[in-house]
């Protein structure tokens, strides 16, 4: 609860899609036509993003450059424009890279990843230590999982889009993506 993983300092971002957009507008009682427009505006950015597809069947995969959606984030300690002190003020709508943290794809599959951020986050400090809530294994594996299925459920429409964000997303204002 230090509030340390929702200020960024160039230690990356939070992606969000539209489930977790829809989940926050509904919570912000925003009108959902209007208000998915406004919270874009407002709360969003468009980021460059890499993700690796493998085709079915295919040999090799390869790198996408693709846009995706992210936070902005404010003030000199890049902090989520939720973050109140040290606490979420959306907590109950939080997107799902939120509820998962630390437990995303990238920290699962490499424990050089894990022991690395450990040393910045107290929270997994506390783990390393056997301290603090426990998850299982499952859990842990499932939440990467979700992750990484909503990353690629989200590469695929948009290159059925042939990678045009605003057809994945039709309420961005129009000058939304900065090239």
């Amino acid at each position: 609860m230090c509030g340390d993983c929702c200020r960024g300092l160039d230690e990356g971002e939070v992606y969000l899609y539209m489930d977790d957009i829809k989940k926050l507008v509904k919570f912000l009682n925003l009108n959902e036509r209007s208000g998915l427009k406004d919270f874009a505006q407002k709360y969003l950015k468009a980021i460059d993003q890499t993700f690796y597809y493998k085709e079915p069947g295919a040999q090799k995969g390869k790198n996408y450059r693709i846009k995706t959606l992210a936070f902005k984030f404010e003030g000199e300690d890049e902090h989520c424009k939720f973050l109140v002190g040290n606490e979420c003020t959306v907590h109950e709508a939080r997107p799902f890279q939120c509820q998962c943290f630390p437990f995303w794809q990238m920290m699962v599959e490499s424990r050089k990843n894990f022991v690395d951020y450990s040393k910045k986050c107290p929270g997994l400090k506390k783990s390393l230590e056997n301290e603090g809530k426990h998850h299982s294994r499952e859990e842990i594996t499932s939440w990467a999982l979700k992750e990484y299925e909503m990353e690629e459920e989200y590469f695929l429409q948009l290159k059925a889009k042939d990678f045009n964000i605003y057809k994945v997303y039709p309420f961005l204002p129009n000058d939304f993506v900065k090239e």
